[in-house]
């Protein structure tokens, strides 16, 4: 599927690829394992780890930025009530997040060690820090939007994947 072009929006699809970058880039910055996958992704309320062990080199995870809730608001970051107004301005919710492969049974179903989960819980909380930074950094460059960070959520172990997302808000103007 080739891009369109000229992008139909001016709002929101620049924040978001500014944000996959500042993730991506964040990642690779803080020395973590590059994931199979980094950028934007579609859909919700979840998205799919489709590319979380997809890696050819045997690395595993996938990095993303989601479109969330779109909504009328002219006290950001509340939702305006009364929609009567076609002139007001959206504020916008954003999902950033990364999982990894989760450690695995054995072959004759013993847990994983005790080890390998340490491992996996200290490089969840690396990528959290990695993308709170993304956020944060690239927040502060998108040309004077009002933004909150808001909650980061665990995800799984789902799927043979366990991480991550943050939730970020972004004003219209």
């Amino acid at each position: 599927m080739e891009p369109i072009e000229p992008p139909a929006d001016h709002v929101i699809w620049p924040v978001l690829v500014s944000l996959a970058e500042c993730l991506c880039q964040q990642i690779t910055d803080s020395g973590l394992p590059e994931p199979c996958f980094c950028g934007i992704l579609p859909g919700g309320p979840e998205v799919a780890f489709d590319y979380c062990d997809s890696c050819e080199d045997g690395t595993c995870g996938q990095a993303w930025v989601r479109l969330g809730n779109v909504f009328p608001s002219t006290v950001f970051p509340a939702p305006q009530v009364d929609n009567a107004k076609c002139t007001s301005p959206l504020a916008f919710e954003v999902e950033v997040g990364i999982v990894r492969c989760a450690p695995a049974m054995g072959d004759e179903g013993q847990p994983p060690s005790l080890g390998d989960q340490f491992v996996t819980a200290q490089l969840a909380v690396a990528d959290m820090m990695a993308m709170r930074r993304a956020i944060l950094c690239c927040a502060n460059s998108t040309k004077g939007r009002d933004y909150y960070l808001g909650a980061y959520s665990p995800i799984g172990p789902e799927g043979g994947c366990v991480g991550g997302s943050w939730a970020t808000a972004f004003s219209e103007m």
